[in-house]
């Protein structure tokens, strides 16, 4: 989709982060898990991370608690220090306070 948006040369589009083991949807999950916890599973490809980037926008279709947008910008972080970071979210979900338990 993203290559769709940005044709040709000037896009670079680049899956980053890897996540290194499945889980359930969060959503199926009786307790949400943490930006520390999501990050856990979370690593770089190497492979793919040069050149360093000048910007990275994670692109996420749903942003709900904004968890898994804060484990994946440690990570970048992390690796890439003076990289800015910006999330594209495609929706905006609020959640009621049961469902954030």
């Amino acid at each position: 989709m993203l290559r769709a948006i940005w044709p040709g040369e000037s896009a670079d589009v680049r899956e980053l982060i890897v996540q290194s083991e499945s889980t359930d949807a969060v959503h199926e999950q009786p307790v949400r898990p943490t930006p520390e916890q999501i990050q856990a599973a979370y690593r770089i490809d190497k492979s793919l991370a040069t050149p360093e980037p000048r910007i990275v926008s994670i692109v996420d279709d749903l942003l709900t608690t904004g968890a898994h947008f804060r484990a994946a910008s440690s990570v970048l972080a992390a690796h890439f220090p003076a990289v800015q970071i910006i999330g594209l979210f495609l929706a905006r979900r609020v959640p009621d306070e049961e469902s954030l338990l």
